[in-house]
């Protein structure tokens, strides 16, 4: 017959061990936040800037010495859609989650181009698919190269608001909710 010891139940205990911060220390952990945050979005500003710069190397040779003036066109234009696309990542402010007003103040004319780029690139994207999809191996160029406008515009439009999504005013808004002891 093997005996059983029981345990006896206890509660935990309610702070779990941790220890509430007080009001400095919360500022100091947003802070810390805030700055993690910055820095990360400043890697992925170059990263994603850099991303189309390289992706147009691959039109600057259709663009020199293109057998057609139509393949020349539309890698030159793929150049600008390219081109377009790394300036809107590197340039373009960070709007709030509300998209209501940029965080870098800026004069209203550049604001209302920078609002005017993505549906201009997106247009020239859109083009250039549709070239894609009319044209068969007519152009010396591969015709698949004309998609990488556009993917490249998503991608970095994806970037954009993964970099807007962290929104440190919700825990500024309960910083002061929560004091320590």
């Amino acid at each position: 017959m093997a005996v059983r010891l029981r345990k006896v139940f206890q509660y935990p205990e309610e702070s779990d061990g941790r220890e509430e911060l007080d009001e400095e220390e919360q500022e100091q952990v947003i802070e810390q936040l805030q700055s993690q945050n910055d820095t990360r979005n400043a890697q992925y500003s170059v990263l994603f800037t850099a991303l189309p710069l390289l992706a147009a190397l691959a039109f600057v040779p259709s663009v020199l010495s293109a057998s057609s003036q139509l393949e020349r066109l539309f890698s030159f234009l793929s150049l600008v859609s390219l081109g377009t696309t790394a300036y809107i990542m590197r340039c373009s402010p960070l709007q709030d989650r509300k998209g209501k007003k940029p965080m870098n103040a800026q004069n209203e004319r550049i604001a209302r181009l920078h609002a005017a780029l993505v549906p201009g690139d997106g247009a020239v994207s859109l083009l250039l698919a549709l070239v894609y999809l009319s044209t068969g191996s007519s152009y010396s160029i591969r015709s698949v190269l004309y998609l990488i406008p556009g993917v490249m515009l998503a991608t970095i439009l994806l970037a954009q608001n993964v970099m807007r999504s962290v929104d440190l005013t919700s825990l500024k808004d309960l910083q002061y909710d929560y004091k320590g002891a």
